[in-house]
C-alpha cells in the first residue's frame, strides 16, 4: 500500500527528508568512518522488519533511500513510520542532515516500446513495467522510453527529468534561465517545468512527489 507526501509528512521531518520518483531520501553529514558504519548499522536496526532502506556510505557522510516500488504503487505506507526513528538514530548520534544535493535523475529516449529491448540489453537493467528500465543496484540514472520530440519544432537529441524538492525547484529553473536556457512548457507547473538548452535538448524540472 502507498501513501502520498501529507500522510509521509505527517510523521517525518521536512528538513531531513525530501520525495522524488525514487522515493523518500536524506542524506546525513558524517565524515568519520567508522561512525558512518555504526550509522548504517542502527538505521537497520531501526527500520526492523517493515522496511529495508537503501544505505549508500561515502566519504563525506551517508545517504539514505526508503525507496518508491512499483509493487506498492509508491511510497510504502511503512515508510511514514521508519522515516522519523532514522532521523531519531541521527540525533543520537550527532549527525546533521544537508537535503541541498538530494536529487534523482532520470534519461527518456526518444522512441516507443520497440526499443525497450534494446536499451534493456545495453544496460542489464531490469524492467519493472513495459517502458521503465532500472538499475538493479539502484545506482545509476532509470531510463525511460517516450516519444520526446512531440510537439516540438526542433528534434531534441537529449531529454533528461531531474526530481528535485519543491523548494529546489524554483532555484533550478531560474539559474537554469540565467545560463541560457528557456522555457518549453510549463502548463504543469509546480508539478514540472520544461526547459530547452541552447542546442534544445530538454530537461524537466519536476517538483510533483513534495506537493501535500
Amino acid at each position: 500500500m502507498a501513501i502520498d507526501a501529507s500522510h509521509f509528512y505527517e510523521s517525518a521531518p521536512r528538513t531531513e527528508w525530501v520525495l522524488t520518483f525514487e522515493g523518500a531520501l536524506a542524506h546525513f553529514v558524517c565524515a568519520d568512518r567508522s561512525a558512518r558504519v555504526e550509522f548504517a548499522r542502527q538505521v537497520v536496526a531501526a527500520a526492523g522488519e517493515e522496511l529495508s532502506p537503501d544505505l549508500e556510505l561515502r566519504s563525506r557522510g551517508v545517504t539514505v533511500r526508503l525507496a518508491a516500488t512499483f509493487e506498492a504503487g509508491g511510497l510504502p505506507d511503512a515508510a511514514a513510520d521508519v522515516a522519523p526513528r532514522i532521523s531519531a538514530v541521527a540525533r543520537e548520534l550527532g549527525l546533521t542532515a544537508d537535503t541541498a544535493h538530494l536529487q534523482t535523475i532520470q534519461i527518456a529516449v526518444d522512441g516507443g516500446s520497440g526499443a525497450v529491448p534494446f536499451w534493456q540489453a545495453v544496460t542489464g537493467y531490469e524492467r519493472p513495467e513495459d517502458a521503465d528500465l532500472i538499475d538493479p543496484l539502484r545506482r545509476a540514472p532509470g531510463v525511460w522510453n517516450q516519444a520526446v520530440n512531440d510537439e516540438r519544432e526542433a528534434p531534441a537529441r537529449l531529454h533528461i527529468d531531474i526530481s528535485v524538492p519543491a523548494a529546489e525547484a524554483p532555484r533550478r529553473i531560474a539559474a537554469a534561465l540565467e545560463a541560457g536556457g528557456r522555457v518549453v512548457n510549463d502548463r504543469f507547473a509546480p508539478q514540472w517545468t520544461t526547459l530547452a538548452d541552447p542546442d534544445g535538448n530538454l530537461v524537466d524540472i519536476a517538483a510533483w512527489p513534495d506537493l501535500p
